[in-house]
């Protein structure tokens, strides 16, 4: 038997390279995207946002906590981009 270590990400939005996107308007304007798999292993956080149909990734998210500062840091990517983030828990 074994296990899978999933997150729920209840809403997101991400502006990069000049685009912004969001899983809805309570998150702001933007092309539509949605969580198309999300995980959180010990320190790790990844996401990947998809299109509405599934059908491509739109963004990624690749993260770890940091103990020291407690913040998130890592990369936000698109096929054409990629971006240094640091974010904050909460």
């Amino acid at each position: 038997m074994g296990r899978l270590v999933v997150l729920q990400v209840l809403g997101a939005s991400a502006e990069i390279d000049g685009k912004t996107y969001s899983t809805g308007p309570e998150r702001g304007e933007g092309t539509p995207f949605t969580v198309g798999q999300a995980f959180a292993e010990g320190d790790h956080v990844m996401v990947d946002f998809v299109d509405p149909n599934f059908e491509d990734i739109l963004v990624s998210l690749r993260a770890i906590w940091n103990k020291e500062t407690e913040t998130y840091a890592g990369v936000l990517s698109t096929p054409t981009a990629n971006v240094g983030v640091t974010c904050m828990e909460g």
